[in-house]
């Protein structure tokens, strides 16, 4: 990871766990802060065919450590974006996440 660039923090919000059947568990979402993060906006495309939605990637830089998942979201300067794929674990570096926001 980089130092420079102007750090933000960002919340994950990780759903309750699911069963032997893919039902939710009882519990809440979890909700925790991770500061230090750079975060990367990517392109967005614009899909027009039989919707009117459009498709945004960024990528966050977080510190090492950060507990993220596959299937957690991200709320990062107003948008809630799905992590896209696993988390890269950089060890002493840092971890990767590449999100995925689609509106419309």
């Amino acid at each position: 990871m980089t130092s420079s660039g102007n750090t933000e923090t960002v919340v994950i919000i990780r759903p309750p766990a699911r069963d032997q059947f893919g039902d939710p568990t009882p519990g809440e979402t979890a909700r925790f802060a991770v500061a230090g993060c750079l975060f990367a906006p990517g392109p967005s495309v614009e899909n027009l065919t039989g919707a009117n939605q459009v498709t945004a990637d960024g990528t966050i830089y977080a510190p090492p450590a950060t507990d993220v998942r596959a299937n957690d979201q991200v709320l990062v300067r107003g948008d809630l974006y799905e992590v896209d794929g696993k988390p890269q674990d950089w060890g002493t570096s840092g971890v990767v996440i590449v999100l995925r926001l689609v509106t419309g």
